[in-house]
């Protein structure tokens, strides 16, 4: 091994590293570099260190810095079906023509670093420290696709019972689907509908880009904390064959929530939480098997990791609901329908409930293939979240219930890698790249162009 580091190394990089020899005899900076090296790596080669349950060898500083961006492209409802970031809400019996259809408009995108510093406490033991920044631009922009022309008729009243400036007729056709040149305009009214019904505003402030209409937007100005997390590694065994792990991890409640009244998952708008807003922990057992290897050249290996983690409790502030108008108050009262997502909870505003986000489980498998300084590799990953346990107002856990957006979820996720180790370079460094493509699950986000890029370095302490 030290032949073949010294062959690539040298041919690559003599011409930038190595200064000119001295007199003979003397040992050059080029040679006292690589000779440090050879030092360190003919001690770590007996530890035939190899697969994802390898630990940083006793001594060695470890720093990770990953890179990832991603867009928000849809859902996977309660039937794994794909749907809009948010499902559009409908009202009536008839499916094909409901009352109201109200396309939510869901969108945005948005990434995270994250670094993950560690230590060889010994051999199989390593300590590590993770600090996670995310950064989000979400937009929600609802648009009304239609309104039944009875409950029109209702509405117009009650627009004049408020002293509001009544729905217009004129943007719907004889069905009562919007026109699209009044798109905007009946969104609009809408959105001014609902906080007389006992909804937060969707709508932020009187004025709009008419090219994307009404609504509100999440921006996090570049990146935010998210929940820190730290604990030990453990490779409890390691042979030739294989070799087994055992992390254990604590998680803090560093990042923050949502605003209640800009929450997407309460419905209220496009903010989204940058953690569980509650202390937790987790458990996770990793596996390697090694397939086949020849000498240094070729190094076949199939991994797979099982994770297990729980949440606690926690208290959540409710939405500042408003106090239902005189008219909205009648509306609720001729609309049963409405009455599941839209009632008086103006009594809860400045109080708050309990918050449980429980369970989760995990599992991925792959196979990994490694050739000289370079690396592929695929899996495929599975993650189950519990439904979140909430002791709060009937009314409140009654409107969380219809909008679906808390319940139980899981999703499957594929991913493919690449890189390359430029340790036989004498460079303490690995460059890997990685996608993720989303393959099916339930009442879980869909992402599309989901890439990242790690970066991970290596120095020894002594």
């Amino acid at each position: 091994m030290k032949r073949l580091r010294t062959l690539i190394g040298s041919g690559l990089l003599a011409l930038f590293l190595c200064p000119a020899a001295g007199a003979e005899g003397e040992e050059g900076a080029w040679d006292t570099y690589t000779g440090y090296w050879d030092d360190w790596i003919e001690r770590l080669e007996p530890l035939d260190l190899y697969g994802l349950t390898s630990q940083l060898p006793q001594g060695v500083f470890g720093i990770k810095w990953e890179w990832n961006t991603r867009k928000a492209a849809g859902r996977f409802d309660a039937h794994r079906r794909r749907t809009p970031i948010l499902e559009p809400l409908e009202i009536g019996d008839d499916e094909e023509n409901p009352d109201l259809a109200l396309d939510l408009g869901a969108s945005g995108g948005g990434g995270g670093i994250t670094m993950q510093f560690s230590y060889g406490i010994t051999d199989p033991l390593d300590f590590y420290f993770e600090v996670g920044l995310q950064r989000m631009n979400v937009q929600m922009r609802p648009k009304l696709n239609r309104l039944n022309p009875e409950l029109m008729s209702a509405l117009y009243l009650v627009d004049i019972m408020d002293g509001y400036e009544p729905i217009n007729s004129d943007w719907f056709d004889e069905n009562g689907c919007v026109k699209d040149e009044y798109a905007n305009e009946a969104a609009a009214w809408l959105l001014r509908v609902l906080p007389r019904l006992g909804w937060p505003s969707l709508m932020e402030g009187d004025s709009y880009p008419a090219d994307k209409g009404p609504g509100k937007v999440y921006d996090s100005n570049g990146y935010v904390l998210a929940d820190i997390n730290l604990g030990f590694s453990w490779n409890y065994f390691r042979n030739s064959r294989w070799s087994g792990a055992l992390t254990g991890r604590v998680y803090l409640p560093t990042g923050g929530l949502a605003h209640p009244n800009n929450s997407l998952m309460l419905g209220t708008g496009p903010g989204l939480d940058r953690g569980t807003g509650s202390f937790g922990f987790s458990f996770t057992k990793g596996y390697d098997v090694r397939l086949y290897k020849y000498g240094y050249w070729i190094d076949i290996i199939i991994s797979a990791e099982v994770s297990a983690g729980y949440h606690f409790k926690s208290r959540r502030r409710y939405p500042d609901f408003p106090k239902p108008t005189e008219g909205g108050e009648l509306m609720l009262s001729e609309v049963p329908e409405l009455q599941q997502i839209f009632s008086d909870m103006s009594d809860l505003t400045g109080k708050t409930y309990e918050y449980t986000p429980g369970v989760g489980v995990s599992a991925q498998g792959g196979i990994g293939i490694a050739f000289l300084v370079f690396d592929v590799g695929c899996n495929i990953g599975y993650q189950y979240a519990q439904e979140p346990e909430l002791n709060a107002d009937y009314r409140f856990e009654t409107m969380m219930s219809v909008l679906e957006m808390q319940a139980a979820g899981h999703y499957e996720i594929l991913r493919c890698a690449a890189g390359f180790n430029l340790m036989p370079l004498y460079i303490p460094l690995q460059v890997h790249y990685q996608y993720e493509k989303n393959i099916g699950g339930r009442n879980t986000l869909i992402f599309s162009d989901n890439h990242w890029i790690t970066l991970q370095g290596y120095i020894p302490t002594y």
